[in-house]
């Protein structure tokens, strides 16, 4: 997949929020998708290219039933591509929930006060990797928040912990 990331109002940087609601909501507001537009999208997507914030609203403004099917076919043939014909689930392992950021649809958040912070040991994440290896579970994603104790060197450490 190419990367392309797209300028927006609030910088990327690093630690930092980078969810505007304002911004997200004023796209929202003023997409007027017509049918050129949204399928100019849909083929942008096919061919693994990142959407924009404002392609993105075109897509979810889109009220014709006929081009929310074109939407929807898209979406199943680049699953399809990317995925196959398949569903994979993953059971959660939270490795810890330390967080900088302060999402408001998520538990980890900073300005969650009662959230007990909590960060596994590695004989804690043997023990609970050997636990969901015995209820059968296979596949694993490894939840963390995101906080400078989960470096790029921790992470990977606790990935050669999980194999």
């Amino acid at each position: 997949m190419l990367f392309n990331p797209q300028k927006y109002a609030i910088p990327d940087e690093r630690m930092q929020p980078f969810i505007d609601p304002d911004e997200i909501w004023s796209c929202l507001r003023t997409a007027k998708p017509d049918a050129k537009a949204v399928r100019d999208v849909i083929a942008r997507s096919l061919s693994r290219q990142r959407l924009s914030l404002q392609e993105t609203a075109l897509l979810l403004n889109a009220e014709d039933p006929e081009l929310i099917e074109e939407i929807k076919e898209g979406a199943r043939q680049l699953k399809r591509e990317v995925y196959g014909n398949r569903i994979v689930l993953f059971a959660p392992l939270y490795i810890g929930n330390k967080c900088t950021n302060d999402c408001v649809y998520c538990g980890f958040r900073t300005s969650n006060r009662e959230a007990v912070r909590k960060t596994l040991s590695d004989g804690e994440i043997v023990r609970e990797i050997e636990c969901l290896e015995d209820q059968g579970q296979k596949r694993l994603i490894l939840v963390y928040g995101e906080h400078p104790d989960y470096d790029a060197q921790y992470i990977a450490h606790t990935v050669k912990l999980a194999y």
